[in-house]
């Protein structure tokens, strides 16, 4: 969160209204059902509880990231007084791996930075055998947690792991090294496509629960919902008059697709020009100018549309799932290994 105070960004600069509206926290109904789903599946167990939080690009996953890692702190208040030492929740973000493989020891290196603990002295070399840099750090995080009393590990921006061409050995190297501390929960918050650390392996999969962190759509409750949304943000804004936003929100709801987060980026941009200009009065233009063109709308609908679609098979129901015959399973096996060879095929004869 900022440190920028309202009254700060009252009369601070154009960029200091904005970073004080993009950092402001509110309360809604779809945010409250995923940190109480979240809270049903972080369950304490003998093992490794592993959950990803998944949904579109500013629908407030990283808000709900630095509000949950708050709440799980709250519980270890009493712990953390006595022995300053103990880190019982962290939160770290993923790199983006740029469609290839992940850092795995820059990874480990922020990890063990967000614990306070120094990333060891690695030789390139020792008895004239090359070393192992990342088994190196990841045994140091091994401890770095035990020393640190880890129980919660939240890991932001989750979807760089599946769009990166890290085998899955890497993400059970991970997993071992968490489960190594016994009681411990995993929580991975991404956008669309994180869900696809499921089928990564056997292991993963029987490990991980999904849950969906989903826009407002369009019906009554839900508009409803981003229309207080709405009304909150403007009692918050950084201006020496009131704005009634209110008659902006049916145009906010769609052209946003009823993204929370992805609107308030407009209003930021607003508010800023608003600012430029000299916080005189309002006008609509700085609206209407901040809206998304029509090609980022298009971009952004057809990526949320097509991950929602995508998503559906990874989520639990409230009604009986009708799962795949053996032999529909064997035929699906069957069908990859002979697109494998045929791509194997192709790649010898060029």
């Amino acid at each position: 969160m900022s440190s920028i105070t309202f009254q700060q960004a009252l009369h601070g600069s154009p960029n200091e209204k904005g970073e004080y509206i993009a950092s402001l926290r509110f309360m809604h109904p779809n945010l409250e059902k995923v940190l109480s789903e979240v809270e049903r599946h972080m369950i304490p167990s003998a093992g490794l509880s592993l959950t990803v939080v998944v949904g579109p690009a500013g629908v407030g996953k990283s808000t709900f990231a630095g509000l949950e890692t708050e709440m799980l702190l709250k519980l270890y208040d009493a712990e953390i007084r006595e022995n300053p030492g103990v880190i019982p929740v962290v939160l770290s973000s993923i790199d983006a791996a740029d469609g290839k493989e992940i850092n795995w020891q820059l990874f480990y290196q922020h990890l063990l930075d967000d614990l306070h603990t120094l990333s060891p002295d690695v030789p390139a070399q020792r008895d004239g055998e090359p070393v192992d840099v990342v088994k190196s750090y990841r045994v140091t995080f091994q401890k770095a947690l035990f020393n640190r009393k880890v129980r919660h590990v939240l890991l932001d921006e989750a979807v760089h792991l599946t769009d990166s061409r890290t085998e899955p050995l890497q993400y059970g190297n991970l997993l071992k090294s968490l489960a190594n501390r016994g009681s411990m929960n995993l929580l991975l918050v991404g956008a669309y496509g994180s869900e696809r650390l499921v089928r990564a392996s056997g292991q993963l999969a029987r490990r991980t629960s999904v849950v969906h962190f989903p826009r407002y759509l369009a019906n009554q409750d839900d508009f409803d919902a981003f229309t207080q949304f709405i009304k909150d943000l403007a009692k918050e804004l950084p201006l020496p008059f009131e704005v009634d936003l209110g008659k902006y929100v049916e145009t906010l709801f769609d052209a946003h697709l009823g993204i929370p987060g992805y609107a308030v980026k407009t209003l930021v941009r607003s508010v800023i020009a608003c600012a430029y200009e000299g916080c005189n009065s309002w006008k609509d233009e700085y609206v209407w100018n901040a809206l998304p063109s029509r090609a980022e709308y298009e971009t952004i609908a057809t990526e949320t549309l097509e991950g929602e679609e995508n998503i559906k098979p990874y989520l639990s129901s409230a009604t009986p799932i009708t799962y795949p015959s053996e032999a529909e399973l064997l035929a699906g096996i069957s069908a990859r290994q002979a697109r494998a060879l045929g791509d194997a095929a192709r790649g010898f004869r060029r």
